[in-house]
Order: C-alpha cells, then sequence, then structure tokens
C-alpha cells in the first residue's frame, strides 16, 4: 500500500508541475503578445508620423511671439488680435487653444488655414483679479510637423484708478 501512495503522490505532483508549466507558458504568450502588440502599434504611430512627413506640409507662423498690453486700469479687458498665416504646402489645422489662465480669452477666427491663406487670433486679458505685472501665456497647437506648439507670451501691467481726492480750500 504504501508503494501505491507514493506512485498517487507522484503522479499528483507531475498533474501539479504539468499544470503550472502550462499556465505559465499561456501567460508568457500572451504578454510576448500584448508587447508584440505595443511594439508594433508604437511601429504603426511611428511610420504613420513618417508617413505624415511627405507630402505637402502646413508651416505655422504667428505675426507676434509676444505681445506687451502696456499700462491698464484694473478691471479693463485689452485685445490683441494675432495673424496666424500658414507659410507651408498643405493645410494647416488648428487643433486646440490652450489660456495659461482663465483671465486669457482667445478665439480663432477657422480652425483650417489653406496654403497662403492666415487666420485672426482674437485674445483678450481680463485685469479684473489682478493688480502690478503680470506674464501669461498661451499655446496654439496644430498639425505642424515642425512647431506642433507655438507659444505665445503675454505682458500687462494694471493700475488701480484711484479717484483724486479734491477739497475745496474754504479758508480764503
Amino acid at each position: 500500500m504504501s508503494k501505491n501512495i507514493i506512485i498517487f503522490i507522484l503522479i499528483i505532483a507531475v498533474i501539479i508541475l504539468g499544470g503550472v508549466l502550462v499556465f505559465s507558458t499561456t501567460q508568457n504568450n500572451s504578454s510576448n503578445t500584448i508587447q508584440n502588440n505595443s511594439s508594433n502599434a508604437i511601429q504603426n504611430n511611428s511610420s504613420n508620423a513618417i508617413q505624415n512627413n511627405f507630402g505637402p506640409q502646413p508651416r505655422i507662423l504667428v505675426s507676434e511671439q509676444e505681445w506687451d498690453f502696456g499700462k491698464v486700469i484694473q478691471g479693463e479687458k485689452p485685445t490683441h488680435i494675432f495673424i496666424v498665416k500658414n507659410g507651408g504646402e498643405g493645410d494647416l489645422i488648428i487643433d486646440s487653444l490652450k489660456e495659461s489662465c482663465p483671465c486669457i480669452e482667445a478665439s480663432i477666427s477657422t480652425t483650417r488655414i489653406k496654403p497662403g491663406e492666415s487666420a485672426e487670433l482674437k485674445v483678450s486679458y481680463d485685469t479684473t483679479d489682478y493688480v502690478g505685472k503680470d506674464e501669461k501665456h498661451i499655446h496654439i497647437y496644430s498639425n505642424d510637423p515642425q512647431v506642433p506648439d507655438t507659444r505665445i507670451n503675454l505682458y500687462v501691467e494694471t493700475e488701480v484708478f484711484q479717484i483724486p481726492n479734491i477739497t475745496p480750500n474754504l479758508q480764503d
């Protein structure tokens, strides 16, 4: 009987080891598959990016890389219009505008700019909550392969408007 128990234990051990080996091989294959799929996706994305660099390409040109609104009275909302031009040969697509602060409001007249054409980028700076010198910026995200993120720096100096104290001199 002792022989039968030993044989039984050996058979159970072989079955357990076999199961562990099969399970670990299955896990390795699935992780390799995931890894290969990830590599293929990266290669596909890379080849798409490379493929997108062939043919006519857009080129973003902005009238100013920075703008100083100068001295303004607190609460004013100075505005400037930048010209965004496509100096390339393919359509320039403005994906998004990102302001560094809720105090900056930006809008563009069109998000698709044909080669040689321009769009107006209107930027307003709300100085209600600011006093003194301040610097903010705006990002223009586009399909320009050389400069996909164009930054424009904005400056302002906000002064508090004070009503002069005028009291008549009644001593005369």
